[in-house]
């Protein structure tokens, strides 16, 4: 029996229907899935502490003089993000922590918009979802209410105006403002500049004009003299300085391991683009040298794996409209559709959050008795307890907190040892004056203060006790 002659017209149409809508299901999935981080408590810690300096800004502080929330840490600092934390912070004066969690969400969902924008300027909706997804999937855990965020969204943003730029020769002038707001926004707006330099140096191999290649330097040399045109002037080149030399006791800031998957998404990003480029015939100048810079950042740091990402993505999506039938113009439906479920997803997301307790509760139990303590008593504390601490106990003295910029680097070493209770620990409680310490129960420093040092339990839950030293001693 023979099959009719329109089934398999049929069917084909079929088919190439699914494929041109199964990249929008994805997509509109993948804002489903960050919008989800939106929904949990705000407990993280790097979000506390931005929001408890985000008031400080408000009231008190000095942008070019800001204070410490610690007495052990006396080191000044340079606040290389305070617009974000100001507006986290008005954000939670209007609104509550919902009002954060909101704007969480506003972040992520928008770093994977700003994506999806970048890479399907370069490629088809099939072509764009794939980097589109990796990307996401690499920054990981990098994505949540921080100001970091706002950096990730911003590398695609100015990878993304090279690339244009590379394509058609205009200088995108707009890039030395955003590098004037970036500064303010996060201390990562080097990278911004760096990209344009290296997108400089790979253009002049392609274009050989000297005119074309100095007005395209100008961007990135005026940008670095925007950023000193901020409120906090030249101090923002000092900032970056001191970020990178207390790198080594951040965790994040760590070489990446690449048998998790945010880096071994990155690696398939690598693996994917350089296999397509060996079978079609290499890559220009511009891309071989952004590919080796975002190479770089890959290797260097938890962190920057994200940063990698973020430059790899529209690359990744030019290889692979290289092997794909011709690219689709955006058409006025797909823009709406794109748009409408990125609007939709704050819409719903605004609208869920009322319905949800966000409010972080890692302290049960304990919260009581330090709110029973005098203004500005000295707690010495775990390093992950303290943003919480010292966004929840804003009259407490908050001894270790994760903002390690306001600490000197002895300071540091010295906290460390006396949690380990390394030599020399006595030495240093003393020279704090702290009478309250609070910590996990069978830590070395709570089990030798009441072993040696008789320290009383003033408060215990399953996870933290509150001890206080003898009366004579304080």
């Amino acid at each position: 029996m023979s099959t009719p002659p329109d089934v398999k017209p049929r069917s084909d149409e079929l088919v190439a229907r699914v494929l041109r809508v199964f990249p929008f299901i994805l997509l509109l999935g993948l804002f489903a899935a960050l919008l989800r981080s939106a929904t949990v408590p705000v407990d993280n810690a790097d979000t506390l502490f931005h929001l408890r300096f985000g008031h400080e800004f408000l009231t008190d502080w000095s942008l070019r003089h800001p204070g410490s929330v610690s007495s052990l840490a006396t080191s000044p600092w340079v606040p290389t993000q305070w617009l974000s934390e100001v507006v986290f912070a008005r954000f939670e004066d209007w609104f509550g922590l919902r009002g954060v969690a909101w704007l969480t969400g506003l972040q992520v969902l928008t770093f994977g918009l700003v994506l999806f924008g970048a890479c399907r300027r370069w490629g088809s909706p099939q072509a764009a979802i794939i980097p589109t997804l990796l990307a996401v999937i690499a920054a990981g855990g990098g994505l949540s209410g921080r100001p970091q965020v706002l950096s990730y969204v911003l590398v695609v943003v100015v990878t993304d105006a090279w690339l244009r730029t590379r394509r058609d020769a205009r200088v995108r002038w707009w890039l030395i403002p955003l590098t004037w707001v970036w500064t303010m926004l996060h201390g990562m707006w080097p990278v911004g500049i760096v990209i344009g330099l290296v997108a400089v140096a790979g253009g002049f191999p392609e274009h050989r004009t000297l005119r074309q290649s100095a007005r395209e330097l100008a961007v990135p040399l005026l940008s670095l003299v925007a950023a000193g045109l901020t409120p906090l002037g030249l101090a923002s080149y000092g900032g970056v300085v001191a970020v990178g030399s207390r790198a080594s006791y951040i965790p994040e800031w760590a070489a990446p391991d690449f048998t998790t998957i945010g880096p071994l998404a990155l690696a398939a990003m690598f693996s994917a683009l350089l296999l397509i480029r060996v079978r079609t015939g290499g890559m220009s100048w511009s891309e071989t040298l952004l590919l080796l810079l975002a190479g770089g950042w890959a290797v260097y740091s938890g962190r920057t794996v994200a940063v990698s990402a973020a430059v790899v993505a529209p690359l990744l999506a030019q290889a692979l409209q290289s092997v794909l039938p011709p690219r689709q113009r955006v058409t006025r439906r797909e823009r709406r559709l794109v748009l409408g479920g990125f609007v939709a997803g704050l819409v719903a997301l605004a609208a869920l959050l009322p319905l949800i307790d966000v409010t972080p509760s890692q302290k049960p139990g304990i919260d009581p008795a330090l709110d029973d303590l005098p203004a500005g008593t000295l707690v010495l504390n775990q390093w992950v307890d303290g943003g919480y601490l010292m966004w929840r106990h804003p009259d407490l003295d908050i001894g270790m907190h994760g903002y390690v910029d306001t600490y000197t680097e002895p300071e540091i070493d010295r906290l460390v040892a006396l949690l380990d209770t390394a030599p020399g620990w006595e030495r240093t409680l003393a020279s704090t004056g702290a009478s309250y310490a609070l910590l996990v129960p069978d830590s070395a420093l709570a089990e030798r203060l009441q072993s040696e040092l008789d320290w009383q339990v003033v408060q215990s839950s399953p996870d933290l006790v509150l001890l206080t030293a003898p009366s004579g001693a304080r």
